[in-house]
């Protein structure tokens, strides 16, 4: 399975994840929700050859083995949610880069693109070997398109009611949730290797955050 093989369910289910995670920003900017984009691709047809749970077929290397046992439940969700997050953070990010005239904001802008940049390879990676890839190329996220709307220190609050401590918050919660209850050795490790770097993330969003509302 790749990337790009769309299960319409799990993107109607993943555009309501959407919905949830960013509520908070959606408010303040005054945008809609999310909307999930039409889903062009049908889901694959099922595999005539029945292979039991944990069994290998002959000739299959451990990485396609890996892919018979898909993670459910709170790892599956792990992957969409941890994606949407990384997403709405890298795209503020990228605008704020171009839009921004205030030099801590670039800055922090800069480290989000790097850090998640990384980070949503490796979950990338990981989704695709496990068969739950990363689908969040079939959401539009209204609230940067809002904030493409705002100039001068109106976009830098905007930017950090996007991509600043709110936001963080909710990373370092789900990546936690992730560590602690998570059944994939892979994914449970994936999140608690990053949680460091998240929280380093935190505390620069909330010191660009008083600097942001110290000005003028």
């Amino acid at each position: 399975m790749t990337a790009n093989d769309g299960n319409p369910r799990r993107v109607v289910a993943l555009a309501g994840t959407a919905c949830m995670l960013v509520s908070g920003v959606l408010a303040v900017l005054g945008a809609p929700a999310f909307m999930p984009m039409q889903a062009q691709a049908q889901a694959p047809p099922a595999s005539s050859v029945h292979v039991a749970p944990g069994v290998i077929r002959p000739g299959e290397t451990a990485d396609e083995a890996d892919m018979t046992r898909r993670p459910s439940g709170i790892d599956a969700e792990f992957v969409d949610k941890a994606a949407i997050v990384g997403k709405t953070v890298a795209q503020a990010s990228q605008l704020a880069l171009d839009r921004s005239s205030n030099p801590d904001v670039k800055a922090f802008a800069r480290r989000m693109l790097d850090d998640h940049g990384r980070m949503s390879m490796e979950l990338r990676r990981l989704g695709a070997q496990k068969g739950v890839p990363v689908q969040t190329r079939m959401l539009v996220d209204p609230a940067v398109t809002v904030l493409r709307t705002r100039n001068g220190r109106a976009f830098d609050k905007g930017y950090i009611a996007l991509a600043g401590p709110n936001a963080q918050d909710a990373a370092i919660r789900l990546y936690q949730a992730e560590a602690r209850d998570g059944r994939d050795p892979q994914l449970r490790a994936f999140a608690a290797s990053t949680l460091p770097t998240l929280k380093a993330h935190l505390s620069a969003a909330r010191a660009l955050e008083h600097s942001i509302a110290a000005a003028h």
